[in-house]
């Protein structure tokens, strides 16, 4: 019996599984039982954010519980580096899911992208929960804030972008009132700052000829720029993690989301070094194993209540922003991935936006770029940790 409970496989693997020898009979009602969960999961996530009425949600789906094989549960401390809190980190360490699996994990914020990779690059963080296209950049760019590239991989896909929005100041209530003014980024080429460019573009506005672009000293992270943004020192920002919902709270013009700038869009992903992942193969799959519980635990509208409280709490108690962050968790291509799997297709169109923008120091192949070849990615541990004994994970 697994001890962490049920977790969704993705579409990709049950397709492989009625191609590598499995029963036939058997694959195809596996992989009807995954697409009518995965729906289900998409209507009643969203039939319970928007429950307002006071109504009881829907019933949750029920999901297979495939048993991953025999890991190692050797005790294990993995270090987690962020840029804002997690509920779904929040939700495997209250109801115990990282310790089920003999994992200590802590959680620290960043202050910026460059360091959250440099402390990754360092080893002073195990995983870091950060924009895919991230990888992109100190994989490929020397540029590159740190100057130099290495092998940070993303194991774990975990949001797609979480509503990040173009937030302005009060006097400005379109883009095109921006010419000419200061809009603030985490990194200049990386992450978020390529939704807000591709935002400024489709209303004709180009990076670094119709407006100023600045990283904020010292700290650039999401929730310093929030306080950035009302404290007048810029113009525009980009926010996602429920802070663009307290920016409109306090008056700001929300002007634009993700997809004005790309659709599909891969937005968040877990990521370790190649050196790391090798080294802690069975460490890697219980933290997959535990984070994706969490992932699905916090989209069932069955703990919708709880999730609010726990958003409420961290938004200051302020309960629309709370409610106006789950709304957006539990969209589906909007917030959280269920299956805790790569978006390819989001992969792609992540790729090509920062592409559009001259993103990489050398021309790239974009589709060999967000294929498993090029190291971006690896789910092998995802495999190992979601699939039952018996599929195959090749």
């Amino acid at each position: 019996m697994d001890p962490l409970g049920p977790i969704l496989p993705g579409p990709h693997d049950l397709e492989r599984s009625s191609t590598a020898g499995a029963e036939p009979e058997r694959s195809e009602i596996m992989r009807r039982n995954h697409l009518a969960a995965t729906l289900a999961l998409a209507s009643v996530a969203l039939g319970g954010a928007c429950a307002d009425n006071g109504t009881a949600p829907a019933a949750a789906p029920a999901f297979a519980a495939p048993t991953a094989r025999e890991v190692s549960m050797d005790p294990a401390l993995v270090r987690v580096g962020d840029f804002s809190k997690s509920p779904v980190i929040a939700m495997a360490q209250k109801h115990g899911w990282f310790a089920e699996v003999n994992l200590t994990v802590t959680e620290e914020q960043t202050p910026s992208s460059p360091v959250i990779f440099r402390k990754l690059r360092d080893g002073e963080w195990d995983v870091i929960l950060t924009q895919i296209d991230n990888v992109f950049n100190y994989r490929y760019n020397r540029s590159n804030p740190l100057g130099g590239t290495f092998e940070p991989v993303a194991f774990l896909g975990t949001d797609n972008g979480n509503g990040a929005s173009l937030m302005a100041r009060p006097e400005y209530p379109t883009v095109e009132s921006l010419r000419g003014k200061t809009v603030a980024v985490d990194s200049k080429n990386s992450g978020f700052a390529f939704v807000l460019y591709g935002i400024m573009r489709a209303h004709g506005l180009e990076k670094d000829v119709d407006y100023t672009v600045i990283v904020p000293a010292v700290n650039s992270g999401t929730p310093a720029r929030y306080s950035g943004l009302l404290a007048g020192n810029f113009d525009a920002t980009i926010l996602n993690a429920g802070f663009q919902f307290r920016a409109a709270s306090a008056g700001m013009q929300t002007l634009g989301g993700i997809r004005d700038a790309a659709d599909p869009f891969m937005g968040g992903s877990g990521v370790a070094l190649r050196s790391w992942l090798d080294a802690n193969p069975d460490v890697a799959i219980r933290f997959t194993r535990a984070y994706v519980r969490a992932q699905q635990y916090v989209l069932d509208p069955a703990n919708r209540d709880e999730i609010l409280a726990w958003l409420t709490a961290d938004a200051k108690g302020d309960a629309s922003v709370a409610a106006q962050t789950y709304r957006i968790l539990v969209t589906p291509g909007d917030g959280l991935i269920a299956s805790g799997e790569i978006d390819r297709p989001g992969l792609y169109g992540t790729a090509s936006l920062r592409d559009s923008f001259g993103g990489f120091d050398e021309p790239q192949n974009l589709d060999l770029l967000t294929s498993p070849a090029s190291g971006v990615y690896d789910l092998s541990y995802w495999r190992r940790a979601v699939l039952s004994n018996g599929w195959t994970t090749e």
